[in-house]
């Protein structure tokens, strides 16, 4: 479920599409298949590779557990920037569903759940 071939980071790169925040840039391209796939990039100007790690743990879970919410079938590639360095768990889970909001990529029923909260 993840991205790790650098053919698939530069088809995403090319041919997909970009949403942006303080954090995070959220680029995310429709793969053809049955199961939304991920992919991390974080520069070495962001932190040593323990706060990189961190970074990509923080995500890839906040990932997973929105992805529930999220229409099947796409590729997302996830670049952090350096203010992520001091983000939590649940500011991540609300930053990418934000962005996926912003992406139109979430599912019509999580729409609903979010607007009744």
């Amino acid at each position: 479920m993840r991205l790790k071939k650098n053919w698939e980071f530069k088809r995403v790169y090319r041919k997909g599409r970009t949403v942006v925040s303080r954090n995070i840039v959220l680029y995310y391209c429709p793969n053809g298949k049955n199961i939304n796939r991920i992919g991390f990039s974080i520069s070495k100007k962001v932190g040593k590779s323990v706060v990189r790690n961190k970074i990509k743990r923080i995500y890839r879970e906040a990932f997973y557990k929105i992805e529930v919410n999220l229409h099947k079938g796409y590729d997302f590639i996830l670049i952090a920037r350096k203010p992520a360095v001091d983000v939590s768990f649940q500011e991540a889970c609300k930053e990418l569903f934000d962005l996926c909001r912003k992406g139109k990529l979430l599912q019509k029923k999580a729409l609903r759940q979010q607007s009744d909260r």
